[in-house]
């Protein structure tokens, strides 16, 4: 099989790749691998391996890399798209833990070998790049807005010298304390919803921000987005709903509301931020649909 491994270049797994990983894949398949050298970088590495005839994208990095990697591919508009693996090397990795996929060489050539992608559903999104012109995203987890974006902005300002888990803990700790439910209205075909909202998230995968299981139950390949709704729930009650979703268990609150759709609209009166996968994608309003069965991933 012809593979182009887009890996990520800051990745603290990268020496594990190396050593245990690449040797093993290189003695099964024919592999080329393309490093990241800077932000955005995978976007651009697998547009081009998409149009050079490769049958399989390999993404080695998180959900970050993840997301890069996926709207590099339907950036080519080409719907004869080569599958994509995931080896996942970063922090988080929480659309591969919904598919159960781990740093394990093993597991990768196993089911390169049985060859058998399953066709996954990707979401949509169309939005204001920063100078208010319109674009389309593309997202395989999560996309939100509240808290999500919120959190990924405050990491933006952190300095790369601190390791990805120290920026992730010091940004939430302080969008948790600092970060006010924001007005937000949302419209989809059976539903709609208008009020202040600390975090307003679609599922494609099952958990995101480091296994917070928002839609335990959600399957990538159904054509729908499982949603999670937190209005505004009093902080420190919050607080405790988070640990009770790292346990996958379903909170029974009125101001915590969960719905399925395929599609959403949502604006806001204050300047807000989408983020999908851990990435800020723009700015409200936004749409976001399913694109059902859009890309083959083996998992």
């Amino acid at each position: 099989m012809k593979v182009c491994i887009i890996l990520n270049g800051v990745s603290r797994k990268k020496a594990k790749f190396y050593r245990e990983i690449l040797p093993v894949l290189l003695a099964k398949h024919d592999c080329t691998i393309q490093k990241t050298q800077f932000s955005g970088h995978a976007i651009k590495l697998a547009q081009e391996a998409t149009q050079q005839n490769f049958d399989c994208i390999l993404s080695a990095g998180g959900d970050g890399t993840l997301n890069q990697v996926i709207n590099g591919m339907l950036a080519s508009n080409s719907l004869g798209l080569p599958s994509l693996a995931i080896l996942p090397l970063g922090s988080g990795n929480d659309f591969a833990g919904s598919c159960g996929l781990k740093v394990d060489v093993h597991q990768l050539i196993s089911l390169l070998d049985k060859n058998a992608p399953i066709a996954t559903d990707v979401g949509k999104i169309i939005c204001s790049d920063s100078s208010g012109a319109q674009w389309q995203k593309y997202f395989i987890n999560v996309a939100s807005v509240g808290m999500g974006p919120a959190t990924v902005l405050q990491m933006e300002k952190l300095p790369r010298w601190l390791e990805s888990d120290l920026r992730y803990l010091t940004a939430i700790l302080h969008t948790f304390f600092t970060h006010r439910p924001t007005d937000l209205s949302i419209k989809s075909d059976t539903w709609s919803w208008h009020g202040k909202a600390r975090v307003w998230a679609m599922a494609n995968g099952q958990s995101f921000g480091n296994r917070i299981y928002i839609a335990p139950q959600s399957k990538s390949d159904d054509g729908i987005f499982d949603t999670f709704l937190a209005s505004d729930v009093p902080l420190l009650k919050f607080l405790i709903y988070l640990q009770q979703l790292k346990g996958k268990k379903k909170i029974n609150d009125s101001k915590i509301q969960y719905n399925q759709s395929a599609s959403f609209e949502f604006t806001s009166s204050q300047n807000l931020a989408i983020e999908a996968d851990g990435e800020i994608q723009g700015y409200l309003p936004a749409q976001v649909k399913v694109l059902p069965k859009r890309i083959e991933i083996y998992r």
